[in-house]
């Protein structure tokens, strides 16, 4: 894909962007039409495709979790003979967690796991950033002049942590939000269409899921709010209450959906665990829109919530229709658990679709032309500089990732590595370095056994087999900190390795860790790439560990 992109003439390249530009800085009148110009359906479709075009720099994207995305397909594709089916067993089950996993088996099947996770990514980053023009079109079609802004929301969080299966749930919720509003004058369709996205939604991921009935059911709230009539009597509130109805009952779908996984999962072995994390609230408005540059992504946080905050200062809107879906995912980012039965960060992924919502559907259609034009124009030319240094860092990624990978090409097919990989933190770097889950391709590569998958009980579906060690089967056994990091109270490699069950495994994989303090007689250095190194086991007989200095 890296190699096409690098073909085109860069005229080729630019020449839709150029397109988009040219339309932005025309004269008032084109302004004026019913649906903005970068909301009409043709300018929403390259506006999708620019937004994924990163992705042509890169063979496996660079977000955090999806390696071991890539991991578990891998295992699930084995075949009975596989080494893979020897250490691992795959058990697919009914669960809200599975729109990723599914996509990549119907990609996989024909195309292999290297392009599944390829092709799911894009496809998950498309429908979400479609999604979200898609409700400003419905929505805002004359006063979406944010848009933009509200574009900046797509690579956050969520999605460059690899939260694979949350993005395509969110994409297919806001799609499918906006397609209801649409079908209003078509009621059949309508609820057809929302009985069938329903369970589809949820199970692809509970939270990104449940945004399509909480939407739909505050558009609606916020509808009668926005026409009730000057007199609320009995009556009244009976005809709206009847009209609420009429228009969410198919919401019941979701209900149904919820039910049928709870007894489904009864037995699975997960335990109910609830945490609310303040702090960690109250950072996701910094760390959100984290990426590759401090001034930068702070300068683009400030921006944005500025714009929702202050937006009515210069003339912005919203009706209650428009801005109660925002505000309802707001607030459930506010009340919902931090971590939910094994699943983290859980919360701090709504953010960004409450705030891509609430800049969306801010409504500048009454505000000072120019004024308008102006925000429209700011936030495009942000947008752009936030594409380009997105894009710029996955071919730094990719790079990185070859040079990493490039160890496997010294473990035999089928060996046992135990992995140890350096978290990086805030303290040491804004920039994340993205290899947390990368020893999972070890699996993909050589179908060698590996301590990076996921396997919580009655969550993943990823189960087990060997078992070196109780605490270096499965994720998060191969994270380790840096003294910066840690503050001397986490561990580090050395006193990972200290109580690692090296003499049950064939290889000792350390990425972007340097050295361990103690040398270990058993590990003889077979590869090294400045702070990676590859060890093999070699329970007898003497090392050769190059104690060079990195």
């Amino acid at each position: 894909m890296a190699d096409i992109y690098r073909g085109m003439d860069t005229r080729q390249q630019l020449r839709p962007f150029q397109r988009l530009m040219r339309t932005l800085a025309a004269g008032p009148e084109v302004w004026r039409g019913p649906v903005l110009p970068w909301l009409a359906p043709a300018a929403i479709a390259v506006v999708t495709v620019l937004i994924c075009l990163p992705f042509l720099l890169v063979e496996v994207p660079p977000l955090v979790d999806l390696p071991g995305h890539m991991g578990a397909a891998a295992i699930e594709s084995a075949s009975p003979g596989s080494p893979l089916s020897q250490y691992w067993g795959f058990r697919w089950m009914f669960t809200l967690n599975l729109g990723g996993g599914v996509l990549m088996k119907l990609i996989g099947a024909p195309f292999g796991v290297l392009a599944a996770g390829w092709w799911s990514t894009v496809l998950a980053t498309g429908l979400f950033a479609f999604g979200g023009l898609y409700c400003a079109r419905v929505l805002n079609p004359k006063g979406g002049y944010a848009a933009p802004f509200a574009l900046m929301f797509v690579y956050t969080f969520p999605l460059l942590t690899g939260f694979l299966n949350y993005i395509l749930a969110a994409g297919l919720s806001l799609a499918a939000f906006a397609a209801a509003v649409q079908l209003e004058d078509k009621p059949r369709h309508r609820a057809l269409m929302l009985m069938a996205v329903q369970p589809v939604a949820l199970l692809s991921h509970a939270i990104g899921g449940i945004l399509l009935p909480l939407l739909v059911g505050s558009y609606w709230l916020g509808r009668l709010i926005d026409e009730r009539p000057e007199r609320i009597d009995r009556a009244a509130l009976v005809a709206m209450a009847k009209r609420l109805w009429i228009a969410c009952w198919p919401l019941v779908a979701a209900l149904v959906t919820i039910a049928i996984w709870k007894i489904a999962s009864a037995g699975h072995g997960a335990h109910s665990v609830l945490k609310w994390r303040w702090d960690q609230k109250a950072w996701s408005f910094v760390l959100t829109l984290r990426d590759q540059s401090l001034a930068l992504d702070l300068a683009t946080t400030a921006a944005c919530f500025a714009l929702i905050a202050l937006g009515w200062l210069f003339g912005a809107r919203w009706s209650w229709k428009q801005g109660l879906p925002a505000l309802a995912v707001g607030l459930l980012f506010v009340i919902i658990p931090s971590d939910i039965d094994g699943s983290a960060f859980v919360d701090v992924r709504l953010l960004p679709v409450a705030a891509m919502l609430a800049l969306g559907l801010q409504d500048w259609s009454r505000a000072p032309g120019k004024r308008a034009r102006a925000i429209a124009l700011a936030g495009a030319a942000l947008l752009g500089v936030r594409l380009v240094v997105t894009a710029a860092s996955f071919a730094d990624y990719a790079d990185d990732y070859n040079r990493q990978l490039a160890a496997l090409d010294h473990v035999r097919p089928g060996s046992r590595v135990l992995a140890f990989v350096q978290h990086s933190c805030l303290e040491e770097s804004w920039r994340s370095t993205r290899t947390d889950h990368l020893a999972s391709l070890a699996g993909l590569y050589r179908q060698a056994w590996v301590n990076d998958n996921w396997a919580v009980p009655g969550l993943d579906m990823v189960k087990p087999r060997f078992r070196p060690g109780r605490f270096y089967v499965a994720d998060p056994s191969e994270f380790v900190w840096s003294p910066a990091c840690s503050g001397g109270r986490l561990r580090t490699v050395t006193t990972a390795l200290r109580h690692a069950p090296i003499d049950m495994v064939d290889y000792v994989w350390l990425i972007d860790t340097g050295l361990p303090h103690n040398a270990d007689p058993r590990l003889r250095l077979v590869w090294q790439d400045g702070r990676s190194l590859l060890f093999e086991v070699r329970p007898l007989g003497f090392s050769n560990w190059r104690l060079s200095q990195l």
